[in-house]
């Protein structure tokens, strides 16, 4: 009998890229910790065709080859991961900890055996197990970022497995990991709209801008469990998990200054009547997101036979994670505000009557909110699979057949108690100062009177204030009983799935093709709310009626992939497969819900329960070349066919309600069709040949490009004839990383990069011609973007004795905005800055007998 350790790290990654009949890119524990990813979102981004949504300074959704989140699907090993916002399908990855995962696979094609929700491709998360060699690690770090008055990070991971029993049959392993990360955030937040002057001449300018001032204190915790048992010589029973929970704690002091009516313009300002005002709000943000997945099963190795059965449970929650404990204060009116427009980017209203808006005692409370918010997803699913392996004509081959069943229970709750005076402001801004102070707000770009950023408040001396005046203050409870009705919803789904599946090699080709069946059935109850109103016009209690919805579609999945390895390590792969991605659960439950706190707008959210499923034809063609002993350089061309593509499509609705904001109202709808196709490459190469010290050198660089064309239904409101982009869809990214590893020394330089693509299509025909600069495509009503993101980071490590590491690391050395736009750079409705954050660590690793 002759044995072999398995295969890891780097050498596990390569090879399971070389062996899988998918394509599919695979990043090894060791290559996610050896930069400063904060989250598995940030480790993911650096592979090839990926790009990601940011939030507060770190990933957040992933986005694969153009497409959308929700079009790409999450997995832990093999099992499906539900949504912390359960009103999506896209997983919110910046809730699972970088460092509790073996490896993370991004398959870009699909097999009959895969799910079948990755039009886009699939993420699959595969957690750690106990190997041959007992291992005992741990690792901390600490970290500072400087902006505003400079913050705090750190954390610390440990790991422990090991196999037992005379000959090692049973495996354990647990490990935990827990991150703390405090920081500021400077953000400013302009309305861009547009008017017409008395010439007839329209201008753009802003009719409101939010200055934020944000701090967050983040802390992300997680579990990874692996236990595996050799029962027999051919059978070994497994439980599998992960754990992740992500308190995203923060606080948020906001000014608005508001201008009056447009009166005209001049070289260096715009200028507006004397009926501006100034408001102040401070809101807590609590949300709890949870996800964890445990899985058991067992496998049967026989002679010519693999069976497998698994059963799994998962579970995502998110607590207090929609909207946000509020209380707004009314501040100077009559104000006769100007708009330099000097820098665009940094569009500023100013008060030109010597108003001071940042003067706490002339703001008085005007309202006050009580948000609580619960959400839960909780999946069971279960499958069974046979391959059986045989010959046909000399030609090994091998034939499977499997069926899965998944069953989804959503939930959603929302409450909201709205309090306002009955008469007078009860209490002012200046009685419930607190000590938070941003001294270097967006370096004092938007100072008055010397002071970067006005006084912030205290929401405890809030509460309290409130407490003390609460008989001053009337309860709506008509938006209570709206709110809670609006946000409820239930879901139930079912999905069944079989596939067919055969794979056989004759000489220099392995053909694999297949079948695959799903079926999905849906029930939602939810409500509909219709407003109410007296003969004044004053709210009632609107009229909440129960709707039940149900949604069923059943859809014949086939794939093939060639391999034909026309050179000892080179290859060549042609892949076709069919897939589907499911709309949104909160896309489809027909409710609306109101959310206050949102950016850039506002934002109203209205489902359409006769949404349909996306389908995708994938088309690969693919060329790589397996350096030895590790490395690979590739290159392909991909093309999807969308039919029933859904868009969000955006609203601007200015005064909504009698609030005098700009809300922004999003629905979803199908489109005819839909197209993207693209190039990517990757090259990962050491360079051991070089003499001396130049052989420490290597390089993982990729880049992928992408373009795509929309069609707009005919009865579409916004009567667009135009084919823009598809949303999400980042034309250019890139990745390049030079690493130096020789001796005691270990580096990482990296640079990411992901072009602007739209968030949102919200530009209308009715507007204007779509080539005109101020009403058109381009103009600040136009299509919202996300900027484009260049990142800088770095991280080093030296052995100092033995087992024992230090670590120092760079994050986000370009400083680099994040935000959106509105038709282009030059209208920005949300540009965020964090700054640099440098960390300083220990990590000790033993691997041994």
């Amino acid at each position: 009998m002759v044995t072999a350790p398995r295969l890891q790290g780097d050498a596990e990654a390569v090879n399971v890229e070389r062996m899988s009949a998918e394509i599919v890119q695979v990043e090894p524990e060791g290559v996610i910790t050896s930069l400063p990813n904060n989250n598995i979102a940030d480790a993911v981004g650096r592979l090839p065709s990926v790009s990601l949504e940011r939030d507060e300074g770190e990933g957040k959704y992933i986005q694969i080859r153009g497409t959308e989140p929700r079009l790409s699907n999450v997995t832990i090993n093999g099992i499906n991961l539900p949504a912390p916002e359960v009103t999506v399908r896209n997983i919110k990855l910046d809730a699972v900890p970088a460092d509790v995962v073996e490896r993370i696979e991004v398959y870009k094609t699909l097999a009959a055996d895969q799910d079948a929700d990755a039009i886009g491709g699939t993420v699959n998360l595969v957690t750690k197990t106990a190997q041959d060699k007992p291992l005992y690690a741990l690792s901390g770090t600490a970290g500072y970022n400087p902006l505003q008055n400079g913050y705090w990070r750190g954390g610390f991971d440990g790991t422990f497995g090991q196999r037992f029993g005379t000959n090692k049959n049973f495996g354990f392993l647990l490990g935990g990991t827990w991150d703390r990360t405090n920081r500021g955030i400077d953000d400013l937040e302009p309305s861009q709209t547009y008017g017409t002057l008395p010439s007839g001449q329209n201008i753009a300018y802003i009719n409101s801008e939010d200055l934020r001032s944000y701090t967050y204190y983040r802390t992300r915790y997680g579990f990874d469990l692996g236990i595996d048992d050799r029962i027999t010589p051919t059978m070994t029973a497994y439980l599998k998990g992960l754990y992740a929970d992500f308190h995203d704690y923060g606080e948020a002091w906001v000014y608005t200054p508001n201008s009056g009516a447009l009166t005209g313009t001049n070289s260096s300002q715009i200028t507006f009547d004397h009926t501006g005002n100034w408001q102040y709000r401070h809101y807590i943000r609590r949300p709890d997101q949870q996800v964890f997945s445990f899985l058991t099963g067992a496998r049967h190795d026989l002679k010519s036979d693999t069976i497998v059965y698994e059963f799994a449970a998962s579970r995502g929650h998110n607590i207090g994670g929609q909207a946000f404990p509020t209380t707004y204060f009314q501040g100077p009116s009559g104000v006769t505000f100007a708009q330099n427009n000097s820098d665009p980017y940094r569009p500023r209203l100013y008060a030109t009557d010597g108003t001071n808006g940042f003067d706490a005692s002339q703001y008085g409370v005007s309202e006050t909110d009580f948000y609580t918010y619960h959400a839960t997803q909780l999946n069971y699913e279960g499958d069974a699979s046979l391959a059986h392996n045989y010959a046909t004509a000399g030609h090994p081959s091998t034939f499977s057949i499997g069926v899965r069943i998944r069953n989804s229970y959503s939930t959603q709750r929302q409450t909201n108690n709205r309090y306002t005076p009955s008469g007078a402001s009860p209490f002012m801004l200046s009685s419930v100062l607190g000590t938070y102070t941003n001294p270097t707000y967006y370096n004092r770009t938007f100072a008055i009177g010397g002071q970067a950023f006005g006084p912030a408040s205290s929401y405890n001396k809030i509460l309290n204030a409130f407490e003390a005046n609460s008989s001053a203050f009337v309860l709506d409870s008509v938006n209570a009983v709206s709110t809670e009705a609006q946000a409820f919803f239930n879901a139930d789904e079912r999905i069944s799935a079989g596939y067919l599946e055969d794979v056989i090699y004759f000489g220099k080709f392995r053909l694999q093709g297949g079948v695959r069946f799903d079926n999905d059935a849906t029930h939602f109850l939810a409500n509909n709310v219709t407003a109410n109103q007296d003969a004044q016009g004053n709210p009632l209690t609107p009229t909440v009626v129960p709707v039940r919805q149900d949604a069923n579609y059943f859809n014949v999945l086939p794939s093939v992939a060639l391999q034909y390895q026309f050179q000892l390590n080179s290859n060549l792969r042609i892949v076709y497969g069919r897939g589907i991605a499911r709309p949104n659960i909160g896309d489809l439950v027909p409710a609306t819900v109101v959310d206050p706190n949102q950016t850039p707008y506002p934002t109203i959210t209205t489902g359409n329960p006769n949404l349909k499923p996306t389908k995708g034809n994938n088309i690969d063609v693919l060329v790589e070349h397996f350096f030895q002993p590790l490395g690979i350089l590739q290159a392909g061309y991909f093309y999807k066919q969308l039919s029933d593509p859904i868009y969000p499509v955006a609203t601007l609705i200015p005064n909504y309600n009698n609030t005098g904001k700009t809300y922004q109202q999003t629905q979803s709808i199908n489109g005819p069709n839909a197209s993207i196709q693209g190039f990517e490459a990757e090259w990962e190469q050491q360079f051991s040949f070089l003499p001396g010290i130049l052989r420490g050198f290597g390089v993982n660089a990729n880049y992928s490009y992408a373009t795509s064309r929309v069609t707009f239904p005919a009865d579409f409101d916004g009567g667009r004839t135009d084919h823009p982009h598809l949303d999400r869809m980042a034309p250019n990214n890139y990745n390049f990383n030079l690493t130096y590893d020789l001796g005691r020394f270990s580096s990482r330089f990296a640079i990411s990069h992901n072009d602007a693509s739209i968030a949102a299509y919200q530009w209308s025909a009715s507007t204007g011609a779509a080539n005109d600069p101020i009403l058109g495509l381009k103009g600040p009503t136009g299509d919202n973007y996300f900027y484009p993101h260049t990142q800088f980071d770095v991280q080093g490590s030296y052995r100092v004795y033995k087992h024992l590491q230090v670590i120092a690391s760079g994050l986000n050395l370009s400083n680099e905005v994040f935000g959106f736009y509105n038709g282009s750079g030059i209208y920005p409705v949300q540009r965020e800055y964090y700054r640099p954050t440098v960390s300083f660590g220990l990590r000790w690793k033993l691997s041994g007998e």
